[in-house]
């Protein structure tokens, strides 16, 4: 990184002379502001290129068991640490892909407080993943990671559509399946809950859940004795009154009347 700064330096003094000839009306800390914008995506640039010509030159240059008998030698490549770890995602790339036949940087961007560069590597099985070199603000590399990389620049309108109609039905699964979990568990909860409890209570809850027995059907109300009306022929003196009155209305003798029956009739005249 050193030929960074060195290119970074001088072109840092043109910057800020040149602000300073072409911007007198501006301000101070809008000309450094402008020159620290400059210097930062100058910085941009040399990063991509360097991860180019530096990483994904030697990635896809040469094989990996070759690199590694340089690494085992005791050579430092930037910095032990960053070393250690470049070689790690290397070979978890070999072991997955074989080879890398091809690294071309794919993007690289800023923010505050780093540098990323992204580095497309494609393996001798045509599957791709891709390394991403971070870096300090100084631009000095310290870390990488690797991740699988879709090339989806070439994906069509229906391919997209489908893969997210895939992914929603996936999805749908999934929230589905855990629903279902979730009321088998709430269904164990009485199973625990009976093998917990002391066996007081385990018995007085066996008799509640045993059936009542069951009660002898209730017989048939007998029917209330019938009130015994009174019959009129039990009633001699009732007899002799109405053996008497129709003696009289009829001007016979009493004793020529023999009384069989005695009932009212609906005209409520006696016979």
């Amino acid at each position: 990184m050193k030929h960074i700064r060195k290119v970074l330096i001088p072109l840092l003094a043109v910057v800020i002379s040149m602000m300073a000839l072409t911007g007198c009306e501006k301000t101070s800390s809008q000309i450094e502001s402008e020159a620290v914008e400059a210097i930062r995506e100058a910085t941009l640039e040399s990063i991509a290129t360097y991860t180019q010509d530096q990483f994904a030159a030697v990635l896809q240059g040469i094989p990996f068991e070759q690199y590694q008998i340089y690494a085992e030698s005791g050579n430092v490549f930037v910095s032990l640490p960053f070393m250690n770890d470049f070689t790690a995602r290397w070979k978890y790339f070999v072991d997955l892909h074989g080879q890398c036949v091809e690294a071309v940087v794919d993007e690289t961007m800023r923010d505050e407080y780093e540098y990323t560069s992204r580095i497309i590597m494609t393996g001798e099985d045509g599957a791709q993943m891709a390394m991403t070199i971070y870096y300090d603000k100084n631009g000095q590399p310290y870390r990488t990671t690797i991740a699988d990389y879709v090339d989806e620049s070439n994906k069509t309108f229906g391919d997209k559509m489908a893969e997210a109609g895939g992914n929603t039905i996936i999805g749908l699964l999934t929230v589905f399946m855990v629903l279902v979990l979730l009321a088998l568990i709430i269904y164990c909860f009485r199973f625990v809950n009976a093998a917990t409890l002391p066996p007081s209570k385990k018995k007085k809850a066996a008799e509640e859940k045993k059936p009542a027995p069951a009660s002898a059907p209730k017989a048939a109300p007998t029917p209330a004795a019938a009130v015994a009306e009174p019959n009129p022929m039990d009633d001699l003196q009732l007899i002799a009154v109405i053996t008497a009155a129709i003696a009289a209305a009829e001007d016979k003798p009493a004793e020529g009347f023999v009384v069989r029956s005695i009932r009212r009739t609906k005209s409520n005249k006696w016979r």
